[in-house]
């Protein structure tokens, strides 16, 4: 049998693409990435807020492919826990974990065709 106690957690500080799939749990983000716009951010929530406030800025079409799929829009805009309000108006749902944060991130990247340049730092 190993020695399990001398095995430690991989190290997840660094940079990632929105869609590598890793386990966030426990680490913060402090940069996310979106094309050639940086945001520095110092929690999931508000990196939730700046992805979707550099989404609407960049193309406010976008927001309305996020309220047509009926999960996200659900998730997002119907949800009335912990609100937080976008540059435009919008109140959002952000009472979510890290990884949910993440997913919704990666979701909305996909649906928009933008995954390729959405990218995050860990610390």
């Amino acid at each position: 049998m190993p020695d399990i106690s001398k095995i430690e957690a991989r190290d997840v500080t660094g940079d990632y693409n929105i869609d590598d799939g890793i386990d966030v749990t426990g680490k913060k983000p402090v940069k996310i990435t979106i094309d050639e716009s940086e945001y520095t951010v110092d929690s999931w929530r508000q990196m939730l807020i700046s992805f979707l406030n550099d989404l609407w800025k960049k193309d406010s079409r976008s927001l309305e492919i996020v309220k047509g799929d009926d999960r996200l829009n659900n998730m997002l805009f119907n949800a009335k826990r912990s609100l937080a309000e976008l540059d435009n108006g919008m109140d959002i749902e952000t009472n979510y974990s890290a990884a949910v944060i993440l997913a919704i991130i990666a979701k909305i990247s996909e649906l928009c065709d933008i995954t390729d340049q959405v990218s995050y730092m860990l610390k």
